[in-house]
């Protein structure tokens, strides 16, 4: 979509500045100032996933194929724009029904997503040439199946359709199928693409990229399967495969940051940070499905999904989110995209340590509340952990506007782009 700024990227820009209004209302309601807002939490979890996540995966999913596929042919605009109506028209609807509790809405909308989802997957499936198995395509030809999995999961759970696991295995796999397979795959990707140009440098470890691939794969099977079927074994066989994919993808982030100049150090501290907080339920994942008595399954739930959130997404946003924005805030030829982003990070500011720290130690207070020995300090950790992660949002909202808005880099931008047609 050659515009002057990419229509996914500003609705990325929209829906997290909504949610960042959403943090400061459960703010509000942890200090008692208003009283408690029906599904905020919800409301707040789909803000960032559907509303920014998701639309910026939209954005950008068909010009890393073409840049990651010699043979990959560049998709039509007219199918683009019908793909950002059908996508903005459902999520709202989506967002309604799950606030006001309408079932028939919520249907309704998820249908529509559903359905700009299709049109996705078929642009993937026409821009893609006939790149070999080992290509990096492959992470994002596999990954919006993984979405209309955990979209049919949501409509189960909306009907009341669910395997054996009932609606608690229906709900686990709708979270899986989403964050750790569509969204991690196509992030997995992207990094493993981006980060040799961003920091100058040959992946460290390139047949990991095969391991990091079929670890995420296999082990977002089992973290899917394994709740729907209410089999214990098959959900940790996965989340054991998946471990091993993700320490592939890490050894690949932190060798070659460290056969580099440098020069991204914030940027990879939110990478690893984001990390930290994927993997931190991983040792209680055990405990929670086997013996749920004996730990507060309940409470490291809550955080468990709080990290995947706060913890892993927004950091990962924060991290490239502004200059992916900058970059398509001008045309780029969408073989130029990785040199495009490569150019804008250069001289684009880099997310501040401020941002790092507040995150990351918002984090923490929020997992510290599964702790039971905190008793009533959990609230007063709540808050702190919020009021951590607004500061941290509020400047990444703002860098995000400015690098929408007027790009940085605008000029190295193009240069990448006309260095790659040349």
């Amino acid at each position: 979509m050659q515009t002057r700024t990419n229509p996914f990227i500003v609705m990325a820009g929209l829906y997290l500045t909504v949610g960042l209004a959403a943090v400061v209302g459960a703010l509000a309601v942890e200090s008692g100032l208003v009283e408690s807002l029906p599904r905020l939490r919800w409301v707040l979890i789909h803000l960032v996933t559907i509303g920014g996540l998701t639309q910026a995966v939209f954005g950008v999913l068909p010009s890393l194929v073409t840049a990651t596929d010699a043979s990959a042919r560049r998709p039509a605009d007219s199918h683009r724009w019908l793909q950002w109506l059908a996508l903005n028209a459902g999520y709202p609807l989506l967002l309604l029904g799950m606030a006001t509790g309408t079932t028939l809405v919520s249907i309704t909308g998820a249908t529509i997503v559903l359905g700009a989802l299709g049109l996705l997957v078929s642009t993937v499936l026409r821009t893609t040439g006939r790149a070999t198995p080992r290509g990096l395509s492959r992470y994002y030809r596999l990954a919006p199946w993984f979405l209309v999995v955990g979209i049919l999961a949501a409509f189960g759970m909306l009907l009341g359709i669910h395997g054996p696991g009932g609606y608690l295995g229906s709900l686990e796999a709708h979270v899986h199928a989403n964050v750790w397979g569509f969204l991690a795959l196509i992030v997995a990707g992207a990094l493993l693409t981006l980060l040799p140009a961003l920091l100058e440098a040959e992946l460290r470890y390139p047949r990991l990229v095969s391991v990091t691939f079929w670890g995420l794969t296999i082990g977002v099977v089992g973290l899917v399967a394994g709740p729907w079927l209410a089999r214990h074994e098959v959900t940790i066989l996965g989340l054991a495969s998946y471990v091993v994919g993700t320490g592939a993808l890490l050894a690949n982030v932190v060798g070659t940051y460290r056969r580099s100049d440098r020069n991204h150090t914030r940027r990879i501290a939110l990478v690893l940070g984001a990390y930290l907080w994927l993997a931190f339920p991983v040792p209680w994942a055990p405990f929670v499905l086997l013996v749920p008595d004996a730990v507060p399954a309940g409470a490291i739930e809550i955080a468990a999904i709080n990290g995947l959130i706060f913890g892993w997404m927004l950091q990962l946003a924060m991290a490239f989110l502004p200059v992916v924005a900058a970059a398509f805030a001008q045309p780029v030829a969408d073989r130029g995209v990785v040199e495009a982003v490569a150019a804008v990070a250069a001289e684009h500011p880099q997310p501040s340590w401020i941002q790092v720290g507040s995150v990351n130690l918002g984090m923490l207070a929020l997992w510290l509340t599964a702790v039971p020995v905190l008793g009533e300090l959990a609230a007063s950790a709540t808050l702190a952990g919020f009021a951590l992660i607004a500061v941290a949002w509020a400047l990444f909202v703002v860098s995000l506007w400015r690098s929408i808005a007027s790009p940085t880099s605008e000029g190295a931008g193009r240069r990448g782009a006309t260095r790659d047609a040349a």
